[in-house]
């Protein structure tokens, strides 16, 4: 890893023109670092602009030794001509003006990255600009030699030719009818929505300028390749996918090295920074500044842990849990529609970037809340030391703030927060970083090495059920893991016709307009299976309150029932009311289940 530049002061961000093709104005965006080593060259994707990437650019500048320069292709942003008009030719002859442009400004080697139909661009530039020394292509397309779809293809047609002359760019390609941008942006549902809002974005090619995109017949094949190329693409982009990746990968001749980064999607630059930018620096430094004969990508510990929790749920996603009966119903409606583990992990993943996501976070902590006002009761009699409590699923600290403003007597408690996800542990810990007896790390509580032994008088679990496979070991895990006489409380959704339409179809694709479902249904424990799990396990179950022979559970449910639209409508206004959950009975015509989520309490046993 390179050194951290990010005590160095970096100029403000400088907006600039140079001459590319057809003599027009190519609007650049510079990020200038003193302390650079080198120079990236951003090349966006289909319909996009140099500021969708104004983050990423001034991430790497900050904490890498790099400058930055992006850019508008012709037909795109802020650079002249009509939108949507354009050559593919056009669009390497402005990356030659820009990466020459960037060269005479830092006298530093040249790396350019392409996203998408960028990264396209980025892999010809290697023989079409001088000034570049390596290239980067994040979801190559590769069009002349591996031409990745039948809609491709048949662009690649006479007819499409005969079209393209004749009919040339009067004929508008509308954008979002052959691409899918939801799948795109699926970590953030709301983003497509701003970007639909932005001038800045293209939503539609001329025919004949959409058509020479996948017609550019390069000089040279791409075997014949002798500048250092890193093949980028996420595991699970649903745009262009990893066999295509791989296959262009294959083609490419010189120093070459392939990165796929596990769970990702189409938009690593949005939703994987941290670690992406990571990658990238460090294969610049070693294979292209440094000439290594070989790389491998720097991924830090927490990272790798997380990944590895993707690898775990991959493999159980082929079965439910056998501790739990899946009725006809069930089984019925996750034919219907089901989501994945590794989805819904992935969305909630994004803490530092979504509005979307930051909003659905005070809702869960709305639960927590509602659920506390129930479970407070029932916390462990402490015997005069400092208790200690885990959150696990903890995400990136919301409800653990909320919860200590809320009960104050939780202040005495010692709080571990325990989340797979990397990225929002490391939010909570800049969250808490001035607040002594909270402390948080990564790991998956089913692997005995992440909470003690014997070493928890309370562990708490939300999100935790409906999001990982193996309920059992966790059950067993929490067991080992508390003191006797230390108590788990829970919060989760019961598996009904309610639940599904809830947490799997209308909630998730009509309430929260996501691209998939992001719950897998065969997760949701009944709670006669939980209760049952849990005496397994060797718990006690509380009783109730002044109802010694009901267990302790109680339904967290929306005020409004099943009404979906009082909650699109706070989705959209980013505005939650007061109290919009209660306490609910479990419902006869349910088998004693509930509408929504449920909490519950349990103990182990003192000796």
């Amino acid at each position: 890893m390179t050194p951290d530049a990010t005590t160095h002061a970096v100029p403000p961000m400088v907006e600039d023109a140079v001459t590319g093709s057809g003599a027009r104005r190519i609007f650049v965006r510079r990020y200038d670092n003193g302390q650079a080593d080198y120079v990236l060259v951003l090349v966006h994707g289909t319909a996009g602009n140099s500021e969708s990437y104004d983050t990423f650019a001034e991430h790497m500048r900050r904490h890498y030794r790099a400058a930055v320069y992006s850019f508008d292709l012709t037909g795109h942003g802020r650079t002249e001509g009509k939108a949507g008009v354009f050559s593919f030719e056009d669009f390497l002859e402005d990356t030659k003006a820009v990466t020459d442009y960037a060269a005479r400004c830092t006298s530093l080697p040249v790396v350019v990255h392409g996203a998408s139909q960028g990264g396209e661009v980025a892999f010809h530039a290697l023989d079409a600009c001088p000034a570049v020394v390596a290239g980067v292509c994040m979801n190559i397309l590769l069009n002349h030699e591996a031409p990745m779809s039948l809609p491709i293809r048949l662009f690649q047609s006479r007819p499409a030719k005969y079209a393209a002359e004749k009919i040339g760019d009067r004929l508008p390609i509308p954008l979002r009818r052959f691409i899918d941008f939801k799948a795109a942006y699926q970590e953030d549902p709301g983003l497509l929505d701003t970007k639909k809002k932005d001038p800045l974005y293209v939503w539609s090619y001329g025919f004949k300028s959409y058509h020479s995109v996948f017609n550019y017949v390069p000089p040279k094949p791409a075997a014949a390749n002798m500048k250092p190329v890193l093949i980028t693409c996420g595991e699970h982009d649903e745009i262009v996918g990893v066999d295509h990746c791989r296959a262009c990968f294959e083609r490419i001749g010189g120093p070459k090295d392939f990165f796929m980064m596990p769970g990702g999607g189409h938009q690593l630059m949005l939703f994987d920074q941290t670690v992406y930018s990571r990658v990238i620096d460090s294969w610049i430094r070693e294979r292209v500044l440094g000439q290594a004969q070989s790389w491998d990508a720097p991924i830090e510990p927490e990272e790798r842990s997380y990944f590895e929790f993707l690898d775990r749920e991959r493999t159980n996603d082929a079965t439910g849990e056998p501790e739990y009966r899946y009725s006809m119903i069930d089984r019925i409606l996750m034919r219907i529609s089901n989501g994945t583990i590794e989805r819904g992990v992935r969305y909630f993943s994004n803490a530092d970037v979504s509005d979307q996501w930051r909003f659905t976070a005070q809702l869960v902590g709305e639960i927590d809340y509602a659920a506390w006002d129930f479970l407070r009761d029932y916390l462990p009699p402490i015997n005069g030391q400092r208790p200690k409590m885990a959150v696990v699923g903890c995400g990136s600290g919301g409800a653990i703030t909320g919860l200590l403003e809320r009960y104050p007597e939780l202040g005495e408690w010692e709080i571990v927060g325990v989340d797979v996800d990397y990225k929002s542990i490391d939010a909570a810990r800049k969250r808490f970083a001035d607040t002594t007896g909270v402390n948080f790390i990564v790991g998956d509580v089913r692997d005995t090495d992440v909470l003690a032994a014997s070493g928890f008088d309370l562990i708490y679990l939300h999100g935790v059920l409906d999001h990982c496979t193996e309920h059992r070991h966790l059950m067993d895990s929490v067991f080992r893991a508390l003191k006797p006489g230390g108590r788990m409380f829970y919060v989760a959704p019961d598996r009904n016709v309610c639940t599904w339409l809830c947490f799997v179809t209308v909630g998730p694709l009509f309430v929260f307009g996501l691209d998939k479902p992001n719950h897998d249904f065969r997760r949701f424990p009944r709670p006669a299976e939980l209760n049952t799990m849990l005496r397994d396990a060797g718990f006690e179950l509380l009783p109730m309150r002044g109802r010694p022979t009901v267990p302790a559970m109680v339904g967290v449910e929306y005020k409004t029932g099943m009404n979906p639209f009082p909650v699109r409508r706070s989705l959209r206004n980013r505005v939650l009311g007061e109290e919009i959950f209660e306490h609910t009975e479990p419902r006869w015509w349910l088998r004693n289940g509930f509408v929504g989520e449920y909490a519950g309490a349990a103990q182990k046993p003192r000796g």
